[in-house]
């Protein structure tokens, strides 16, 4: 077996005294993903190269060819740690297990699993494997899949449907990383988008009603974040989608199937604001410029026709 990754700096045990080996194997894979605890099958004759230091925007790259060993990361280790990471697992030859958050992930060849940095997990691999692994931080996976730490642990088959899609993808993408330039920002938006869907369309229909309630609750966030910033004249689809964590295409997809697009509804709140405050008589000292100002409108013009078009009365008809 030989790496796909094409270019990258390796660490290997090849050169390394049968004693020290074990030590430096744990070294190497803990300076290139997290701070792990490491045992290998067979001190005596064990072998392992890892392939790091391959970067596409905010995305790391590194392959692991290596003899049996079970990895674990405990709390302990989490307590110690500043990483917080998602990785990506893809299956390559043999198999292996994921364990996380109560699930394991059966990892057979063309298999990809997810896990998280911030919460313990174990790996666990009987025979000599081959893994291409994706590496990002965490905030980097939720502006794209809602949740992610739902889908941990959850093995996908990488030979058919989205998987296959995804799996061939990565596959043909590794072996020419190191003629796409690094930053190359959509090409790595592309990638999360397809993971976000391998991950969403493989589990949709075992956890559609949990699903849903997920959705549900983040539109009330949504909502509940417009009430409280009503009056920031620079609310707009963009921060609310920064405010939650998610991508603004996200956003969008949560709020499709609603009566009244974002921006529609933003207007509609702060001008059932305004029409509160200019029928409540504590309030007659504010004149109706101050009050447009104060729901978050920047042009008194442009407060003024919404408001009459919506009600069917000025503001200061309203008033008086």
């Amino acid at each position: 077996m030989s790496f796909l990754l094409q270019h990258g700096y390796t660490r290997s045990t090849l050169d390394i005294p049968t004693a020290d080996r074990e030590e430096y194997w744990c070294d190497a894979i803990c300076q290139e993903y997290v701070k792990l605890d490491c045992n290998v099958g067979s001190e005596d004759a064990f072998q392992g190269s890892v392939r790091g230091g391959v970067g596409l925007a905010k995305l790391r790259f590194s392959e692991v060819l290596a003899d049996p060993q079970h990895v674990k990361r405990d709390k302990k280790l989490i307590a110690h740690s500043a990483e917080e990471d998602f990785l990506i697992s893809f299956q390559l030859s043999q198999e292996g297990f994921v364990r996380q958050g109560g699930r394991e992930a059966h990892l057979t060849r063309g298999s990809f699993s997810l896990y998280d940095s911030t919460e313990p997990y174990t790996l666990s691999f009987n025979k000599p494997f081959h893994q291409l692994i994706i590496q990002m931080p965490k905030d980097v996976l939720r502006q794209h899949l809602l949740e992610p730490e739902r889908y941990t642990a959850v093995s996908i088959d990488g030979q058919q449907g989205i998987g296959a899609v995804l799996s061939n993808f990565i596959l043909s993408l590794a072996q020419e990383l190191n003629t796409v330039p690094d930053m190359c920002e959509d090409l790595s938006d592309n990638l999360l988008n397809m993971i976000a869907m391998a991950y969403s369309s493989s589990v949709r229909f075992t956890q559609a009603a949990d699903n849903r309630l997920v959705q549900e609750g983040l539109r009330k966030k949504v909502l509940r974040f417009i009430e409280n910033n009503l009056a920031e004249p620079d609310l707009n689809n963009q921060k609310i989608a920064d405010s939650q964590g998610i991508s603004l295409r996200y956003l969008q997809k949560l709020f499709e199937s609603q009566e009244q697009s974002l921006h529609q509804l933003v207007l509609d709140k702060r001008l059932q604001k305004a029409q509160n405050i200019l029928l409540d008589k504590q309030q007659s000292l504010s004149s109706i410029e101050q009050i447009a100002y104060r729901c978050g409108f920047n042009s008194y013009a442009h407060f003024s026709r919404s408001f009459k078009k919506h009600f069917g009365v000025s503001p200061s008809e309203l008033r008086d």
